[in-house]
């Protein structure tokens, strides 16, 4: 017979001498042992930190979408993305004016942050300098194929092309190589790119010059309409949107169509270490499908990026202009995010040999040879 039905006490009312097959004894064994449930293991999301060039814009759409609609957290990520203001408000950079905060270059060299969003040229700065040599930085994906900026004059001022630009003024960020580059461009369109004037930028109701990396609100208001620049280095698909909406036009001068192969601006990098990890893979796999989505729906990256709440993105008209400039800049002929090409990555730093701009920051010659493009950048960790 069987016991699973048997009590305790009708088992002992069977006496001393009931025999039991082995078959029996298991099934009395657990009928009576009860069944803890385990609740089911909950992992802890493994925090990351994006350290965002500047503030909120559709560059970044990606990243937000991919926030907003919880890829992050289905794969197994806690991503917050930070503005250089807010790493300058918490005290990450004591030293920097607050509008500007910490390059993301540094804060991801420093460690406090995951990720961060810059531009080629910061790459190779930090490979040549021998202060941070031991934290290398390595880009690990392009946020948009190819070059997204452009040098940038008034509509109104006259100016067509950029040898229009010698006697003139562009207003400067004070990047390592960055008044080299422009003036590179004016050289390379027939110009003397020797006679522009590359003062530093003013920061917002500040008599006083920096050379930091962000300068609140649109150069075009700060600088060009107010005649204290000719020229300035912008994003067209966001300050170039904005501007014209205001009735205010600009002419854009594209690096490539006057023969400066300007790599990719911008990209996103992290350590030697955290470049290939799995901790890159889960989260270039999540930010992949939100850039994908932000290419086939301006809509859903306008509302993701809106939905922020920071302040520069209240006019979601404008925001939904630029989505729409630059979604077909998000994914390569084949439809993939991220890609860097090895051609496009080196025939910059060709064109920065040539024309003479690799020096250290004493003047010295790098040397070509020393710039190892393939320690620069990966597509390892993409997905595929």
């Amino acid at each position: 017979f069987g016991l699973g039905h048997l009590s305790l006490a009708d088992c002992a009312a069977l006496g001393p001498r009931t025999l039991f097959s082995v078959s029996q004894l298991s099934n009395l064994r657990t009928s009576f042992i009860p069944r803890y449930q385990y609740p089911p293991l909950i992992m802890p999301l493994a925090p990351i930190t994006v350290a965002l060039d500047w503030t909120p814009n559709t560059n970044h759409s990606g990243f937000y979408v991919a926030l907003s609609q919880g890829l992050y957290e289905a794969a197994g990520l806690a991503v917050s993305l930070r503005t250089p203001a807010e790493a300058g408000s918490a005290g990450l950079s004591p030293n920097a004016h607050k509008s500007e905060g910490l390059s993301a270059s540094k804060q991801v060299a420093e460690g406090s942050a995951t990720f961060g969003v810059c531009v080629q040229e910061s790459v190779i700065s930090y490979a040549t300098t021998a202060k941070w040599q031991h934290v290398p930085l390595v880009a690990v994906a392009a946020l948009c194929q190819g070059n997204m900026t452009t040098i940038s004059v008034l509509g109104s001022s006259g100016l067509t092309r950029p040898k229009d630009l010698e006697g003139r003024k562009y207003a400067s960020f004070g990047a390592r190589w960055e008044d080299a580059v422009v003036r590179g461009l004016v050289t390379a369109d027939g110009g003397d790119g020797d006679k522009l004037a590359c003062p530093p930028l003013l920061r917002k109701n500040d008599d006083q010059p920096t050379t930091g990396s962000l300068v609140t609100g649109s150069v075009i208001s700060t600088h060009l309409s107010k005649g204290l620049a000719d020229a300035a280095w912008i994003f067209p698909h966001w300050e170039g949107v904005f501007a014209a909406r205001a009735g205010q036009p600009l002419t854009h001068f594209h690096f490539e169509d006057y023969g400066v192969p300007h790599g990719y601006k911008p990209l996103l990098i992290a350590s030697k270490i955290t470049a290939e990890s799995a901790e890159a893979r889960a989260f270039l796999k999540a930010t992949a499908e939100g850039y994908k989505i932000a290419a086939n729906d301006p809509a859903a990256a306008a509302n993701a990026l809106c939905s922020s709440g920071h302040p520069s993105l209240s006019d979601e008209a404008f925001v939904l202009a630029s989505a729409s400039s630059i979604r077909d800049s998000y994914l390569d002929p084949t439809g993939k995010w991220g890609r860097i090409d090895t051609k496009r990555w080196g025939a910059f730093v060709d064109f920065m040999d040539q024309a003479g701009m690799l020096v250290d920051r004493d003047g010295k010659e790098i040397g070509r040879e020393n710039v190892k493009d393939e320690e620069l950048f990966t597509n390892a960790a993409l997905p595929e």
